[in-house]
């Protein structure tokens, strides 16, 4: 009987890593035209070779058209290396060889394995299931290794990505590591400040793309890098308000390498599960940031702002999703009435405008808000190089050496009495076994014990770190104080000075307005320990 054959090989990633010279696709092609040309029945009519493929799954180009090779009668053989390399899942791979096959008078070789359907001994029969679920096991064993090695890669810090994000590139010396690309860093740092300036994500798109800005996809093309992605939409990829908010999210630009987001069940199932944030692993100062901490946060807390333009200008309203209601909290928004042939901005409680029994209207003129919120920030900027030049007063004096050495007493205190608990409860364990104690009382005291230990240490935790924020915090060279002494003087009010300095405005029903700052709790435990430590009279008008 004459035989038409469809030779197939296959070679995966973890062999191509391996470098395994036996199983190249080479060699399985020499190996099965060899075995068929010695063979008189076996004709080869087709061969495909699967090169990069799993052998977990049977989804594999050449696999579907040996398929349609079989059930289309173009071939009634198929010829192989070894199990292997038909395939690792020993359930589906038995599904092919002793039921698919066999139904459809298809014989089937693997050479190496001396497994041939056409001439079939109980002893291959038993062997073929127990060769298959060897091979899974290989399979599942690799998966494990694989896993492991790559979450030791992650909690180093190590980047194991198939492509940089954008703004970086794999440094050439260590595809582990990333490095700034300074053409698209740029980008980012432009994306950056147009958020903070005030503007949408969709604008901020709009704008890349009328500019011609490469999107990160057709930017990575235009590099030779074959990158694809599912939020592709388009012939030519363009920048969309969803690609620019997944930058401004993105904690790479800080320097962090966070991995690990996302896994598979296991090695069988390919289906890309979210994993908890929990489980992430991430690490700091792993490459250079691109974007500062604080422009960082600036922009998340920026999420969801009001940002609507003045009519005619395209620039946000320097006040736009700042002011609040003082009484309800909720937003205040922005109105205007012609009065001649002028048009004035006034401000109004937006619950009140929406419902006329919810709170009151809070009404107040644009420009009567704009000067007082200007006098504010320069008054609290005065405020804090004040405060400065009090803690460095202070820094100098004894008083501010004896409330940190009551700090350190009481924090030695805690360390010694955490000591002599933990002395106690290991104690216990050696009467316990010397039958000084019977175990219900060793279960009962260790239990006591085990509990003031837990609530001792958690008091060291909570002094330590107030002793380590009032150091950070009320130190003449806090970041935060350096912060707000850059600005100086403030001239006119300005959209990127107002969201970097003022949290929210605040205007109540009787005009009322309170300004909340950025780092307004630093300041006032600055000012609270300032006032405290301070005895004369020159210190005590300073704070």
């Amino acid at each position: 009987m004459e035989f038409f054959c469809y030779a197939y090989g296959r070679l995966s990633k973890e062999d191509l890593d391996k470098k395994a010279e036996s199983d190249s696709i080479k060699n399985q092609r020499e190996l099965i035209h060899d075995y068929i040309d010695r063979d008189p029945e076996l004709h080869l009519v087709m061969e495909g070779y699967d090169d990069g493929y799993t052998g977990t799954s049977f989804d594999r180009p050449h696999v579907r058209e040996m398929l349609e090779a079989v059930k289309s009668g173009k071939v009634n053989c198929v010829v192989v290396k070894d199990l292997s390399r038909f395939g690792r899942e020993y359930i589906e791979s038995g599904q092919y060889i002793e039921k698919l096959f066999p139904a459809l008078g298809v014989r089937f070789i693997a050479i190496n394995d001396n497994y041939d359907t056409a001439h079939l001994d109980n002893s291959s029969s038993l062997m073929l299931p127990f060769k298959n679920l060897m091979n899974d096991s290989y399979c599942r064993d690799t998966s494990i290794k694989i896993r492991s090695h790559l979450d030791v890669k992650r909690r180093n810090g190590d980047f194991i990505g198939s492509f940089a994000v954008y703004g970086y590139a794999k440094d050439p010396e260590n595809k582990n590591r990333l490095v700034v690309d300074p053409e698209a860093a740029e980008v980012v740092r432009e994306i950056f400040a147009r958020r903070i300036a005030g503007q949408s994500c969709k604008t901020i798109a709009d704008e890349l793309n009328s500019l011609g800005i490469l999107s990160p996809m057709e930017y990575k093309r235009s590099r030779g890098i074959n990158f694809k992605t599912g939020y592709k939409v388009h012939n030519k990829a363009q920048w969309s308000p969803w690609a620019v908010q997944r930058i401004l999210e993105n904690e790479v630009y800080l320097g962090v390498m966070t991995q690990g987001k996302r896994t598979t069940p296991n090695y069988k199932v390919k289906t890309v599960i979210e994993r908890p944030p929990e489980t992430w692993m991430r690490v700091e100062g792993t490459h250079e940031a691109i974007i500062s901490r604080e422009d960082f946060q600036l922009a998340a807390r920026l999420k969801g702002k009001d940002t609507r333009k003045a009519p005619g200008t395209g620039a946000v309203y320097p006040l736009s999703g700042l002011v609040c209601c003082g009484d309800c909290k909720s937003n205040m928004i922005r109105k205007t009435s012609l009065y001649g042939d002028k048009t004035y901005g006034y401000f109004v409680c937006a619950a009140h405008r929406a419902d006329k029994s919810v709170c009151s209207t809070h009404s107040i003129s644009e420009a009567k808000l704009e000067r007082a919120v200007l006098e504010g920030i320069n008054f609290h900027i005065r405020a804090v190089a004040e405060l400065r030049g009090a803690l460095e007063a202070i820094s100098r004096r004894p008083m501010q050496k004896v409330t940190l050495e009551r700090l350190d007493r009481r924090l030695d205190t805690l360390r010694q009495e955490l000591a002599r608990k933990q002395e106690i409860r290991d104690s216990l364990y050696r009467r316990y076994a010397s039958g000084e104690v019977s175990k219900e009382d060793f279960y009962d005291f260790k239990r006591i014990f085990t509990k003031d230990c837990e609530e001792a240490e958690q008091a060291i935790e909570v002094q330590q770190h107030q002793l380590d924020e009032l150091l950070a915090n009320t130190s003449p060279d806090s970041p935060w104080i350096i912060y707000f002494q850059k600005f100086g003087q403030i001239d006119r009010l300005e959209r990127d000075v107002l969201v970097r300095l003022v949290e929210r405005i605040l205007v109540y029903e009787d005009n009322r307005i309170e300004i909340v700052f950025q780092y307004q709790a630093q300041f006032e435990q600055a000012k609270a320990v300032a006032a405290s430590v301070a005895n004369d009279g020159e210190l005590r008008e300073a704070v």
